[in-house]
């Protein structure tokens, strides 16, 4: 099941105990999804929805507005190979006892779907059920390893998105806009933001599962940085000890170690005897003890009597050979 589905699932089995609230989820719905047209002198209002369980929520949204009749069909979309669920409501009088009830038009007013998107909820409870009555008509959600976080709600229009933005933006939340194919999609990309929109909604389940992937995802990346940085310690490690060791070697090659002065002696063999050693631990196995500056120092000092070619030698740094 889709993080999406999972979302819906757990939303369209939350029960208002107010009817306000229900009626402005049920506004949402229509408003973002809803039509109105005549087929055959027959007057249609149709809400689509893509999900069977938010079409059933919807089929209860309009029996608790007192509509007598609504019912569901399913429509197969060749193109997408997808299931779309047509929730609808027949009868002039029916439709228009509706829209009067959710202040989608006024009492004497020609039968028309108007859109008042000024029209706002003040009660916060309200609130909480038109943002989740425009997800459940609209939204998506997913968490992939590439993409991160990412939650959009498909607004249709400008105005609908607009609207909804300033809707979401009593409770600090601030989505971009964006458009895409002819429609508006308004999108959060933080974690943070997408667990305040959840917990919002009343979406618990789906709230902790994200938190749970969050702190899975940062355990990960923090255990991998922790890698990365060892790895690259070590091949530093590894690559400063086997250029000491080829130092070593030319040292060897063209005076001898034992006519190097002590501490450059003692360090040279001291590598050889543990090539495998940061400067750190070189330094604490000498007698007395040496910091890693000390012992960075005097392989400085080493390479500075030869060069690449092995030829330069600093005669100052060379003790006579005995006769």
């Amino acid at each position: 099941m889709s993080l999406t589905r999972q979302v819906k699932q757990e939303l369209v089995r939350l029960e208002e105990s107010l009817t306000c609230c229900s009626s402005w989820e049920l506004k949402a719905l229509i408003l973002k999804n809803g039509y109105y047209t005549i087929r055959h002198n027959m007057h249609l209002l149709i809400i689509s929805v893509d999900d069977s369980a938010v079409a059933r929520r919807l089929f209860n949204l309009l029996r608790q507005a007192e509509v007598n009749t609504p019912f569901i069909i399913r429509q197969q979309e060749k193109r997408l190979h997808k299931s779309r669920f047509l929730v609808q409501v027949q009868g002039r009088d029916q439709i228009d006892a509706l829209l009067v009830y959710l202040n989608l038009k006024e009492v004497g007013q020609q039968l028309s779907f108007s859109r008042p998107n000024t029209v706002m909820p003040k009660r916060i409870c309200c609130r909480k059920a038109f943002i989740r009555g425009f997800f459940l008509a609209g939204g998506s959600i997913s968490v992939s390893r590439r993409s991160g976080y990412h939650l959009e709600i498909n607004c249709g229009s400008i105005e609908d998105a607009r609207a909804y933005q300033k809707m979401l933006g009593y409770f600090n939340l601030y989505p971009l806009i964006r458009k895409r194919q002819g429609h508006v999609f308004l999108y959060f990309k933080s974690a943070e933001a997408i667990a305040d929109y959840l917990r919002i909604i009343g979406a618990g389940g789906a709230l902790l599962q994200i938190e749970s992937m969050r702190v899975v995802r940062s355990m990960r990346n923090q255990v991998n940085r922790v890698v990365n940085c060892e790895t690259a310690n070590l091949e530093k490690v590894v690559a400063s000890a086997q250029q000491q060791l080829d130092l070593i070697d030319r040292a060897d090659q063209l005076i001898g170690l034992d006519n190097l002065p002590s501490s450059l002696r003692e360090a040279a063999l001291t590598r050889r005897r543990y090539p495998d050693a940061s400067l750190k631990e070189l330094g604490k196995m000498l007698d007395p003890p040496v910091s890693k500056s000390g012992m960075n120092h005097r392989f400085r000092r080493l390479a500075k009597m030869f060069d690449r070619s092995g030829v330069s030698v600093d005669h100052a740094d060379i003790k006579p050979l005995c006769p």
